[in-house]
């Protein structure tokens, strides 16, 4: 099968795409419209900055003489440009970056471009925000941008129906990122630190772990939440991507340093037990973990941490603080919110200094 490779103006594109000689509607493809808003906000700030956009794929079929052209790859992006360009689709507020830099002539009150001593056109550059606009909202200059914008598309050549079917299906095996990957790709400043940490000791003897934690993101947003629990506690969120996009913008390579330290501690200071791996686990870890760091600021040894973990896990969940106990906590369906989270380290940290002051002395 021969693909050969054609680059088109965005508005050319569309306009096959209309004319329904790039056909939208195969029948193995997924319906257009998968995408959430903000996916579609992305991908309008990419052509109206002319970044780079990944190859649409096209299938190429030819029956009784008429040829056509089917989206095999791709229909998402294609679907949400037109109805950018053709349907009012509106940008939403929901936008990471919004300002949009470009270049127009200065012009006088009458629209007459103004001119320098030397005859060539003025010009300024503008900054435009593109929330809440459509298509035709647009300033002209980004309108022009918009349809002069080169996407590139990759075609098979001589298909019929069933090959068709098949690239769909191959083309299409494949698992986009999850919530906490996707949150990983806003803290670029500090991402080599946190895999570092992902290979501490910790989350071999002490994290309850699995393979796929290890590459579902999983490991990178709890060093994340731990940064912020143990030094930021009130920049703590339930949305990952808000927390990282602050640790990026606020945090300091110690913050990253001292926790990979704080955790080869943490390891050497308890018993790699079954009832203490299993403490350690997704939902609750960065909480006992800021616990520790909590711990280290009362001047004790670092194995009296584990001794007041073999009491917790005994006796210590059993009591009660301010009226409630460690399982009445635990119940929580909301286990990421910030205000279960700091209920829970607040409890284990008053939990942690009833038994130094009180119960370690009268045992």
């Amino acid at each position: 099968m021969k693909i050969r490779k054609q680059t088109f103006s965005l508005d050319q594109y569309l306009k096959l795409m209309k004319a329904e000689t790039i056909r939208t509607d195969q029948d193995c493809q997924r319906r257009s419209g998968q995408w959430d808003a903000n996916m579609v906000n992305e991908l309008i700030f990419t052509v109206l900055t002319d970044n780079y956009i990944p190859p649409v794929i096209l299938g190429e079929e030819t029956a009784n003489g008429i040829t056509r052209q089917w989206i095999i790859d791709g229909l998402q992006r294609s679907s949400s440009l037109s109805l950018f360009r053709y349907a009012n689709t509106r940008i939403t507020k929901n936008l990471d970056e919004y300002m949009v830099t470009y270049q127009r002539k200065i012009s006088d009150s009458n629209g007459t471009p103004k001119r320098d001593e030397y005859g060539e056109i003025i010009w300024e550059t503008v900054e435009y925000d593109i929330r809440e606009k459509t298509y035709e909202q647009l300033p002209e200059e980004l309108q022009d941008r918009f349809n002069g914008y080169q996407i590139e598309a990759a075609i098979h050549q001589d298909c019929d129906t069933t090959e068709i079917s098949k690239l769909v299906r191959k083309y299409n095996n494949h698992k986009a990122m999850n919530q906490a990957q996707k949150a990983f790709t806003y803290i670029d400043v500090f991402a080599k630190e946190i895999r570092e940490i992902t290979e501490n000791r910790f989350f071999l003897d002490v994290y309850t772990s699995s393979r796929q934690t290890r590459i579902n993101g999983t490991l990178e947003r709890i060093v994340g939440d731990m940064v912020l629990l143990c030094n930021y506690p009130d920049k703590y969120k339930k949305d990952t991507k808000v927390g990282f996009k602050w640790l990026n913008e606020n945090a300091s390579l110690h913050d990253f340093e001292s926790l990979d330290n704080l955790l080869t501690r943490l390891t050497a200071a308890v018993e790699k037990t079954t009832e203490i791996r299993e403490i350690f686990n997704r939902k609750n870890t960065y909480i006992f973990v800021a616990a520790f760091k909590a711990f280290t600021e009362l001047g004790r040894e670092d194995r009296d941490f584990g001794k007041f973990l073999k009491w917790f896990i005994n006796d210590g969940s059993k009591m009660e603080i301010d009226g409630k106990k460690w399982d009445m906590l635990e119940i929580s369906r909301s286990t990421k919110d910030s205000g279960v989270v700091h209920g829970k380290l607040d409890h284990l940290v008053a939990l942690m200094k009833q038994y130094f002051t009180e119960i370690q002395k009268a045992a």
